[in-house]
C-alpha cells in the first residue's frame, strides 16, 4: 500500500493536465459541445446566451476602451462624463434586438453547416467579430480593425 500511494498521487496530479489540455485554442470551455447543439438550444436558452455573450463583448470593449484611454493621458483616472461617453460608443455595438442575432447565428449556421463541427464559443466569438467590426472600425474610429463576414467564419471552420 505504501508503494501504491506515490503512483496514485503522481497519477492524480498529472491527470488534470492532460484532461484538461486537449483543446489550446479554447482553455476556459475545453469541452465545449460542437456547435450543432445550437438546434437543440429553445428560444429562450437562445436568447439568454447571445444576451449574455453581447453584454460581455460591450463591457469587455468598453473596459478596454477606458484603459486605453488612461493610457493615453498618462495613467489619469477618465472623468465619469468621459466614462459614460466611451461605455455608451461600446453600447451601440450591438443596437439590434437580441432576437436579430438569434435569427443571425440561426441564418448562419443553416447557410453554413460546415461550421457545426467546431466548438460553439469558437462560432458565438467569430459570429460576435462579425456583428461587431464594422461599428468597431466606423463609428468608434478602431481603423485596425479588419472588418469580417460570414464567409470569414466559414473559412475559419474549414481550418
Amino acid at each position: 500500500m505504501k508503494k501504491l500511494l506515490p503512483v496514485l498521487c503522481l497519477i492524480v496530479f498529472i491527470s488534470p493536465k492532460l484532461v484538461f489540455c486537449e483543446i489550446p485554442y479554447d482553455q476556459l470551455a475545453p469541452r465545449a459541445p460542437s456547435a450543432d447543439i445550437w438546434d437543440k438550444f429553445d428560444i429562450a436558452y437562445k436568447t439568454i446566451l447571445i444576451g449574455g455573450l453581447l453584454v460581455g463583448y460591450r463591457s469587455g470593449i468598453a473596459t478596454g476602451v477606458a484603459s486605453e484611454h488612461r493610457r493615453m493621458k498618462n495613467n489619469t483616472v477618465i472623468s465619469k462624463t468621459e466614462a459614460d461617453k466611451l461605455i455608451a460608443q461600446a453600447q451601440s455595438l450591438f443596437y439590434k434586438p437580441i432576437s436579430f442575432y438569434v435569427k443571425q447565428t440561426d441564418f448562419f449556421l443553416q447557410t453554413y453547416p460546415v461550421c457545426k463541427k467546431i466548438r460553439i464559443t469558437k462560432l458565438l466569438d467569430q459570429l460576435a467579430h462579425v456583428w461587431a467590426s464594422s461599428p468597431l472600425k466606423k463609428d468608434m474610429g478602431y481603423d485596425f480593425i479588419e472588418e469580417t463576414d460570414y464567409e470569414d467564419v466559414e473559412k475559419v471552420c474549414l481550418e
